[in-house]
């Protein structure tokens, strides 16, 4: 905040008037009427659960009056009277008002009389008594502010602040008579809210509608994903393809079913048909790895040469691990006659899944194109050990053996269908690696946790595991496995790579930094080491260096878009915001949907000053991920700098409702509420802020102006001197402290901090003692010239 406004929101504080203290007594003596005849209402699920928690408020004999939303969908309806814990039961209802009434048998509470609309007048005290947050019974004031009764259905405005859980509870007079009910709010705190009329609860005591018939409880769910697992193990893609496309139109959002859909198709060469349930598939869910495989299979396969390369990476960026890249890399080349090349990337593949059938077969045809009949063999021996049921291969299995003059074995190949598996450890791997693939991460783990019990000393076991247990979010254990991975083959770059990424995971930023360098040491052109360490760089605070190796990185390899975003965060590190723009937006073109895009692309706009700019991107940000706190506080903080409190306040709330831990949600929401001269929550909000970051300095300024504003002096110097600890000549922090000792009239203290203050930002001081002057503070003349 510019000094400007710091010295103004605390002169304003200090010389503003005060709330009365008159609304308080009115409060406690309505509340002492009335809360024997607010009840809490909760209601439960099918399976007897707690699903909803409002208020309600008795207004006949055994009869509760309420909010339809707070029970129209449990199961089971129970009141909490004082002590007693009530059956209650839906008896009829206003459905567009959302009023209901409820009979509760056992009600002993007396009813509350209700006040009419005469006489209701725009500025009169009004009394909300409910149960915010389900904290029991608590009672708020403020004042009648709309009456609008000339409507279809009739409404008033109060500002008695109201909380999810007060929904149905009472907005009373003076004289405890009850005004109306209270509507569900938006959030915690709010300053207007709905309020139904009396005279609708009088209309639903003689009269309304009856609640609504019981649902019908769904048919069981046909069990898609059991009859597809089991028509892909029969290897049935022509019933596969009725069935996922039946499945398609049961459940339209399930984007594993267009992606079946489009297996089927391409198993039964029509991949032409297969792009667009592919498309849908990635329209459902961005991050189906094999999707984008096989999106880029079949784009390769109708010409789209770019199109598939771009699909391949995004499959890459989701499935760090997997063998498909390499093996689709190496058939493509191998169409190409780029047979070296394609061997080296058929050989990657094995590496990655030495389990995996379709590589060694790639491997096999390679080898063989290239008269390495040898090699060739021992490739289709192996995918055929592994069960290929390729007959392509094995039939050219069957011939090598017979020309090696093995012709035992090349009858033994030519009668067998296949071979069955050895338990090896080459088997489990590839058994863990597909359940990885498919997403079933306990079978993965199984199937890993063999492989090492099998063959303790593989590096490549060690990584399948730490990999598995990395997509299970065991980072500790993860990290373990990589231990042993690099411990087993320390000259291994790639094995370096993976054990920087699960400690940057770990937030052991140096030796993740030590695991990328070491990595890059061993192989200069290591893309994983390359990778890490500009985002190890970058997570050090090292915008420089993460930079640097950005740009090694994209000399090596495609850049993802999330990457791109990284690289922009060290370039506005290092003081260049619009290269870093020019980064984001390159991320932008190639993903318009990445959340981490938008976010930084409102953090360099605001940095750049354009505020509305960095407001649009953070609504982006909502619209991609609606429970993203990170955009909610930027999205406050952007309404904030343009001075629109309300909704900046609004927005700040919902942040740190999504995330109480959040503590930047609730410094901005502090300052926010400082803006709009609510003290008391500024001050609470911003001790919420130092209690989770004792460290955050914006926090400690804003909380010393809500103090002073608030006249708790010595309250408001503790902040400034915590700052000043740290920050000897943070010239707020000294304009604050002076005006502390101004305000409590200590004219020699006050002059002793404005000689520091003076030293540090004379223009800043000289506007200080006119203010003061200005606004009359006696001990302002005690400050020189």
């Amino acid at each position: 905040m510019r000094m400007a406004a710091v010295l103004g929101l605390v002169l304003a504080g200090l010389t503003g008037g005060h709330a009365s203290a008159g609304e308080e007594g009115d409060a406690q003596r309505v509340f002492a009427r009335v809360s024997s005849s607010v009840v809490t209402i909760k209601t439960v699920d099918e399976q007897g659960k707690a699903a909803a928690q409002g208020s309600g408020v008795v207004v006949g004999a055994g009869l509760v009056a309420t909010n339809c939303h707070v029970i129209e969908d449990a199961s089971g309806i129970r009141v909490l009277a004082g002590s007693h814990e009530l059956a209650g039961r839906w008896l009829r209802r206003n459905a567009p008002a959302d009023l209901c009434l409820l009979a509760v048998a056992g009600l002993t509470a007396a009813p509350v009389p209700l006040r009419q609309v005469d006489g209701q007048a725009v500025g009169e005290a009004v009394f909300a008594v409910g149960n915010p947050l389900g904290f029991g019974l608590a009672v708020s004031a403020g004042l009648l502010a709309s009456v609008r009764l000339e409507l279809p259905q009739p409404f008033l405005v109060a500002t008695a602040p109201q909380s999810p859980g007060s929904s149905g509870g009472g907005l009373f007079d003076r004289d405890g008579r009850l005004v109306g009910i209270t509507r569900a709010v938006l959030g915690t705190g709010q300053n207007f809210n709905m309020i139904l009329p009396a005279a609708q609860v009088a209309r639903i005591l003689v009269g309304g509608d009856e609640p609504p018939p019981a649902p019908a409880l769904p048919a069981p769910e046909r069990a898609w994903m059991t009859e597809a697992e089991a028509l892909i193990a029969a290897r049935k893609w022509a019933e596969l393809e009725p069935h996922a496309r039946a499945w398609m139109a049961a459940r339209p959002r399930s984007a594993h079913a267009a992606f079946l859909h489009a297996s089927s198709l391409v198993e039964l060469q029509r991949p032409s048909e297969a792009e667009p349930s592919l498309l849908r598939a990635l329209e459902l869910d961005r991050d189906h790895a094999q999707a984008w495989e096989l999106l880029a299979s079949v784009q390769y396969r109708r010409g789209a040469r770019d199109e598939a390369e771009k699909s391949m990476q995004e499959a890459a960026r989701r499935q760090p691990f997997s063998a498909w890249a390499p093996l689709l890399r190496s058939s493509w080349l191998y169409e190409e006659g780029r047979l070296a090349e394609a061997e080296t990337y058929a050989k990657e593949a094995i590496r990655r899944n030495p389990g995996s059938v379709s590589p060694w077969r790639q491997l096999g045809l390679i080898e063989d194109r290239l008269g390495k009949r040898d090699d060739a063999l021992k490739a289709f021996a192996t995918a055929l050990r592994l069960g290929d049921p390729d007959s392509t291969a094995r039939r050219r299995l069957a011939e090598l053996y017979a020309e090696t003059g093995r012709p035992d074995e090349a009858r033994r190949v030519a009668r067998d269908a296949a071979i069955s598996r050895n338990d090896s450890e080459k088997t489990q791997l590839a058994l863990g690696f597909a359940e990885l693939n498919r997403g079933r991460l306990r079978p993965a783990e199984e199937a890993m946790r063999r492989a090492v019990e099998l063959a303790p000393e593989s590096a490549d076991a060690w990584t399948g595991l730490g990999a598995v247990l990395m997509k299970l979010t065991r980072v500790a254990e993860a990290e373990k496995a990589f231990d042993q991975a690099v411990r087993l083959a320390p000259g291994q770059a790639n094995h370096l790579a993976n054990r920087s990424m699960v400690r940057l995971e770990l937030k052991r930023v140096q030796r993740a930094l030590d695991d990328a360098l070491k990595a890059i040491e061993l192989d200069p052109k290591s893309v994983g080491g390359w990778r890490q360490a500009a985002l190890a760089y970058l997570a050090a605070g090292k915008p420089r260096e993460a930079g640097m190796a950005f740009q090694k990185l994209e000399g090596l390899s495609s850049v993802t878009p999330d990457e791109r975003v990284s690289w922009a965060e060290s370039l506005l590190g290092t003081g260049n915001p619009d290269q870093a723009l020019a980064m984001v937006r390159q991320a932008e073109a190639a993903d318009p949907k990445l959340l981490r895009m938008c976010l930084t692309t409102a953090k360099i706009l605001g940095a750049k000053g354009d505020v509305e700019g960095a407001l649009r991107y953070e609504l982006r940000a909502i619209e991609i991920d609606p429970v993203n706190v990170l955009a909610w506080s930027g999205k406050g903080f952007a309404l904030m700098r343009l001075g629109r409190l309300p909704e900046a306040l609004e927005a700040l709330e919902t942040a740190v409702r999504l995330d109480p831990e959040q503590v930047n949600a609730w410094v901005n929401l502090g300052e926010a509420q400082l803006r709009s001269r609510n003290l008391g929550r500024a001050i609470q909000a911003l001790e919420k802020a130092i209690s989770l970051k004792p460290s955050a300095m914006d926090a400690r300024i804003h909380l010393a102006q809500a103090y002073l504003g608030a006249r708790l002096f010595q309250k408001a110097r503790t902040q400034v001197e915590s700052v000043l600890e740290t920050q000897p000549n943070l010239a707020p922090a000294l304009g604050l402290l002076t005006m502390s000792y101004l305000a409590e009239g200590n004219g020699a203290a006050a002059a002793a901090a404005f000689q520091r203050f003076r030293q540090t930002a004379p223009e800043a001081a000289r506007a200080l003692r006119a203010q003061a002057l200005g606004s009359g503070l006696p001990a302002a003349r005690s400050l020189p010239e």
